[in-house]
């Protein structure tokens, strides 16, 4: 009798430990998403810059653009002087822009963090944070300043993120 209880609490044990694949995603998460915590952070304390610190920031893409164009890397060039144009936008909205990071990545921290304390409230918040991520872009920019091609690869990783989350849906509670 002792020996079926101690071989069903083992099983309860072993169904309570968190899989490895949940805790690799969740680490590449926290990684991800830090780094886009730690730009909102360093906007913040930088603070929204002047009209002559965007013009040079601009100035300079374009010169290293130019560059590109000089060594025939056409399409390096055409895709700095996009992401000039982007950048230049976003300052002009600079708080707009940080309130919509912060709400981006603070959503995708808590959907992490929740999956790996074992709740599923957390995978759908970090399906949330992945929609956002994605549309997010067509709240601040117009839409023919966004690059397809970020979009397309935005949509690629968020989907196989949630797909290797989804997979550890039956280890997580409500």
């Amino acid at each position: 009798m002792s020996e079926d209880y101690l071989d069903n609490n083992q099983e309860n044990l072993e169904n309570k430990k968190r899989p490895v694949l949940l805790t690799v995603l969740c680490i590449l998460s926290f990684i991800i998403i830090g780094i886009g915590l730690m730009g909102v952070l360093f906007s913040l304390l930088g603070g929204q810059p002047s009209d002559e610190e965007i013009t040079a920031t601009y100035n300079a893409s374009l010169d290293v653009a130019s560059g590109m164009r000089d060594r025939q890397i056409v399409w390096m060039a055409e895709l700095i002087e996009q992401s000039a144009d982007i950048a230049v936008y976003q300052q002009r909205r600079f708080w707009s822009t940080l309130l919509m990071n912060f709400v981006t990545f603070g959503t995708g921290f808590m959907g992490v963090l929740f999956m790996l304390k074992g709740k599923k409230l957390g995978f759908h918040l970090y399906i949330i944070y992945n929609l956002i991520s994605v549309g997010g872009a067509y709240i601040l920019l117009p839409s023919h300043m966004i690059p397809m091609s970020s979009v397309i690869m935005n949509l690629i990783f968020s989907g196989l993120f949630v797909f290797l989350y989804s997979r550890n849906l039956k280890w997580m509670t409500k």
